[in-house]
């Protein structure tokens, strides 16, 4: 939040927002004040985008990584009344990587991907998710296996990153894991998963999604059309 520099998650956001609109109705039918967009961890009033903007920036003159990684995330979407710059989202995820920040590590390396502000680059694009998931990761993590198994064919070096992910709840991980699997040698890399790891895995990353799991949060992301990244 550009408020607070709070971390809120959708459920907790959507919930705010079902509490405030029906407090309005009420505050209508009886002619009373309506209350304004409040922020859900502070109660801060919202503000105009502009403003929105102007206290994400003087948070980032602070150093917070994560007000950095979200305004290079306005930039690079066209984001309200900034307009889609990648070069100016990139600096703001470089400068949060030089501080700590491992989701924009993962954020870079999309962009040496997709050839964004920058010339497609698989070596850099490796280079940034490593350093992501060395900072704790996952979906950076998940991306190594990616580009080891399939791009640069080290599959039993693709795997063991899967593998990592996957204990860590990465569902998409145990998800390659499984069909490499099942795909009965049509797929390489079966020597480096057994059926007991397989079980085991399973039930890890199971246990992994059942700690953060809220059923809030699940009935938001089917409201909004999200596919949670992490789902069993």
């Amino acid at each position: 939040m550009s408020c607070c520099g709070k971390i809120v998650c959708l459920s907790c956001s959507k919930e705010n927002e079902l509490v405030i609109e029906k407090l309005n109705e009420e505050n209508a039918e009886k002619s009373k004040p309506l209350i304004p967009d409040l922020c859900a961890f502070c109660r801060e009033p919202d503000k105009p985008f502009g403003l929105t903007i102007a206290r994400i920036e003087a948070r980032c003159a602070r150093g917070d990584t994560e007000a950095l990684s979200t305004l290079g995330i306005f930039y690079s979407k066209d984001r309200g009344t900034l307009r889609k710059d990648d070069l100016k989202a990139l600096d703001c995820w470089i400068r949060a990587v030089d501080l700590g920040s491992d989701e924009a590590c993962n954020n870079i390396a999309a962009c040496h991907f997709e050839g964004l502000g920058v010339s497609k680059n698989l070596e850099k694009e490796v280079f940034f998710r490593l350093i992501g998931a060395a900072r704790g990761c996952i979906v950076a993590r998940n991306g190594i296996g990616h580009v080891e198994y399939y791009e640069a064919g080290n599959h039993e070096i693709g795997i063991r990153h899967w593998k990592v992910a996957a204990e860590a709840g990465m569902q998409p991980s145990l998800d390659e894991l499984k069909n490499i699997y099942n795909a009965n040698g049509k797929l390489p890399g079966k020597e480096f998963i057994s059926k007991e790891y397989l079980d085991k895995v399973y039930r890890v990353c199971h246990e992994a999604q059942e700690e953060v799991k809220s059923e809030a949060r699940e009935k938001h992301c089917v409201l909004e059309g999200v596919l949670a990244k992490m789902k069993c």
